[in-house]
């Protein structure tokens, strides 16, 4: 049955809800309505049969002398004015008591008093209504043969059977109060059933208007509700999906402008470039001077000439790069010896800044399927800005692990720290807390790492450090 009811929709349940207190309400009317019609048969049976017993004594009394004996015998059986029936007595022609229920009315004249008076054959009855209920007084002539010998009279009030039409009454009260409450419980229930879910989806959907499509909610409930969160549950999904689409729609656009832009810089900037450093190396070759204590000023100043240009040669190169597709030329690599190589590439600036740097390597020597060349240009640029955020020295700690299916490396730095406020732009493009640099470091090493179907996730506090964790897919040894 619980099956059967789950597996209804809303608009069926409320129909057989109604339906079944229709049912039960009639059904309980009609189960009083018999049991008031029993009682009110059988409380009129038990009059007529008393009735009958009393004018059949009372005829017999008339006939009589009446004494003390036959008086009692009248008396014991007006137990019937407790059904209604409250006072039998015998007159004669000239209305004078002769026998009673009521004692003190023998030897009196009756006196009869009533608002109607109404002859039924030859009986005659008077009606008087006295505080709301009805009192009749019914004369019934006795006769015997041509001869009318007196009168039975007949006091009536027929209270029980106002008691039973009341009691009824109430008992139909009650019991149309009861299927109702009933009703009114079922009622709440199946309201509290669905509108707690309808009230979640309500601000669930308050959120997804907000721009949070994070948004899922537990399916539960049965037919519309299930029905209802699941749509609501892929309506989330796909806002989600395409809100992910534009952005990546988004970037390509930016990065089409970027690759045309870089193209033109590539011509503009990197051929000068190139001319001015061969430019240089022609000097330092033919005109360096002789004299020892000038030759070593002009050499340096060479080289540090040579060496912004190899800066400015690595920023346009950066900007190529971010700015073409990746053409990755993946093989399978052992990951450690390429951290080895990039951080000797850093011995000689770590020493100048006095930083150290510890390397710690998995157990599990773990290789990854990946390009050479833009993985270790990843570790070099996060390397880079971790000995660039401590120009006062500091301390950078290596890690590399193998979890399940994956290659975890992290590296931590004792540096300044990223502001709270600048953590969700650290990966834009062009975004630089530094007075060198164009921002492209941390873009394009997120943009490699995702390539290779990794992800790279960055946590800092100011003044305390940072800490990047890179997750690469492992290869897996069978």
């Amino acid at each position: 049955m619980g099956d059967f009811l789950s597996n209804l929709n809303l608009k069926t349940k409320l129909l057989f809800m109604m339906v079944s207190l229709c049912f039960l309400s009639i059904a309980f009317l009609l189960f009083l309505y018999a049991q008031a019609e029993k009682d009110l048969i059988d409380e009129v049976r038990r009059h007529t049969e008393e009735l009958s017993t009393a004018i059949q004594i009372s005829i017999e009394q008339i006939s009589k002398t009446p004494d003390a004996e036959d008086l009692d015998s009248l008396k014991s059986l007006m137990n019937i004015k407790k059904k209604g029936i409250k006072e039998i007595s015998v007159i004669n022609n000239d209305r004078d008591v002769i026998a009673s229920s009521n004692p003190r009315l023998i030897g009196r004249k009756l006196v009869i008093k009533g608002e109607s008076i109404k002859s039924i054959g030859n009986l005659t009855e008077y009606t008087t209504t006295t505080d709301g209920q009805k009192r009749y007084d019914i004369l019934l002539p006795v006769i015997i043969g041509k001869d009318r010998l007196g009168y039975v009279h007949l006091e009536t009030q027929f209270d029980d059977f106002t008691s039973i039409a009341r009691n009824n009454h109430r008992n139909r009260l009650i019991a149309t109060l009861a299927i109702f409450t009933i009703g009114i419980l079922a009622a709440v229930y199946l309201s509290k059933k669905y509108t707690e879910p309808i009230q979640s989806i309500a601000e669930a959907a308050q959120k997804v208007a907000g721009g949070d499509l994070s948004v899922r909610l537990e399916v539960k409930g049965d037919n519309e509700v299930e029905q209802l969160t699941n749509n609501f549950n892929d309506m989330v999904r796909k806002l989600r999906e395409n809100r992910e689409l534009q952005a990546r729609l988004k970037e390509a656009e930016h990065m089409s402008k970027i690759g045309a832009l870089a193209s033109g810089i590539a011509h503009e900037v990197r051929n000068p470039l190139n001319l001015i450093n061969l430019s240089i190396d022609h000097l330092r070759a033919v005109h360096a001077p002789s004299e020892e204590d000038k030759k070593e000023v002009f050499l340096s100043t060479v080289a540090n000439i040579k060496s912004e240009i190899e800066r400015l040669d690595g920023m346009v190169s950066n900007f190529l790069n971010f700015g073409r597709p990746l053409n990755l030329n993946l093989k399978e690599i052992p990951l450690e010896p390429v951290i080895d190589e990039t951080i000797a590439l850093l011995g000689d600036r770590c020493a100048e800044q006095n930083i150290s740097i510890e390397l710690t390597h998995s157990d599990a020597a773990p290789a990854i399927t990946a390009d050479y060349r833009h993985i270790k240009t990843c570790f070099l640029n996060l390397f880079l800005n971790a000995i660039q955020s401590m120009p006062a020295g500091g301390r950078v700690k290596a890690e590399t692990s193998l979890i399940g299916p994956s290659v975890i490396i992290r590296i931590d730095d004792t540096g300044c720290g990223i502001e709270p406020g600048d953590m969700h732009k650290i990966f834009e493009p062009y975004f630089t807390t530094k007075d060198l640099g164009i921002g492209l470091g941390l873009a394009l090493t997120k943009r490699i790492i995702e390539e290779h179907g990794g992800k790279i996730h960055i946590t800092s506090q100011v003044g305390k450090g940072t800490t990047v964790t890179l997750t690469l897919p492992a290869v897996v040894r069978v």
